[in-house]
C-alpha cells in the first residue's frame, strides 16, 4: 500500500498528479529566484551608464512599485504567484531600506535636517512592521491579504515619491560636491549589493490561518 501523498501547499494543485505537482513548485521557486534579478540588475546598469545614487534610488523605487501591481492583479486562484512575488518584495524592501539607511539617511542628518532624517527612519519602521504582517497574512485569506497589501503600496510609495525623490534626496544631492555624491553612490551600491537573495527560495506553505482574531 502507497503512503498517502502529502497534501499540496495550494489550492489548485490538488487534483494534479504528484509528480506535476513537484515539478510546479520546482518551477515556481526557480522562477521566483530570477524574479528577484531585475533589482540587482538595475542597480549594476546604472553604474555602467555612469548613474549616480539617486538614479539607482529611483530605478529600485520603479521596481518596487511594478511589483506591488503584480501582486495586488494576482488573484486567489495563483496562490504559488503570491508567494513568489511576496518573497520578491521582501528582497527589494530589505534591501534597498539597508542601503538608504546606512548610506543616504545619515547624509542628510549631517547636512543638519535631522528631524527629516528621524522621520525617515520611523517611515522605513512602520513600512517593516506592515510587511511583517502582511508575511503572517494566509495569502489564501484574500480580503485580509490584499488590504494589507494596498496599505503598504500606499505607505511606501508616498515615502519613497513625495519625502525621498521629490524633496529629500534632490536637496541631498544639491547641497554635495561632485566627490562626496560619487562617495555616496559606490556607498549605495556596496550596501545594496551586501543583502543577497535567499538561493532557490524554496516555497514554504502559506500560514495556517488562526482562530478569529477580531477585524
Amino acid at each position: 500500500m502507497h503512503p498517502k501523498p502529502i497534501q499540496p501547499f495550494v489550492a489548485q494543485a490538488a487534483d494534479t498528479p504528484v509528480p506535476a505537482r513537484r515539478q510546479l513548485i520546482a518551477g515556481a521557486a526557480v522562477t521566483a529566484a530570477a524574479a528577484l534579478l531585475p533589482l540587482r540588475r538595475a542597480v549594476a546598469q546604472t553604474a555602467a551608464r555612469g548613474g549616480d545614487w539617486l538614479a539607482m534610488v529611483k530605478a529600485q523605487h520603479l521596481l518596487v512599485d511594478q511589483t506591488f501591481k503584480e501582486l495586488l492583479d494576482s488573484t486567489d486562484k495563483t496562490f504559488l504567484r503570491r508567494q513568489r512575488l511576496q518573497r520578491t518584495l521582501a528582497y527589494q524592501l530589505t534591501a534597498h531600506s539597508v542601503a538608504e539607511e546606512n548610506v543616504l539617511y545619515p547624509a542628510i542628518a549631517r547636512l543638519g535636517l535631522v528631524t527629516e532624517a528621524d522621520k525617515l527612519y520611523l517611515d522605513q519602521a512602520h513600512a517593516k512592521v506592515m510587511n511583517a504582517e502582511l508575511e503572517l497574512t494566509n495569502v489564501q485569506e484574500s480580503g485580509a491579504w490584499q488590504e494589507k497589501v494596498s496599505a503598504l503600496q500606499a505607505a511606501v510609495l508616498q515615502h519613497a515619491r513625495q519625502d525621498e525623490e521629490a524633496r529629500l534626496y534632490p536637496q541631498l544631492q544639491q547641497k554635495l560636491d561632485a566627490t562626496t555624491n560619487a562617495v555616496l553612490t559606490a556607498a549605495f551600491a556596496r550596501e545594496f549589493a551586501s543583502v543577497h537573495p535567499e538561493k532557490g527560495l524554496p516555497l514554504a506553505p502559506p500560514p495556517v490561518a488562526s482562530p478569529s482574531r477580531g477585524g
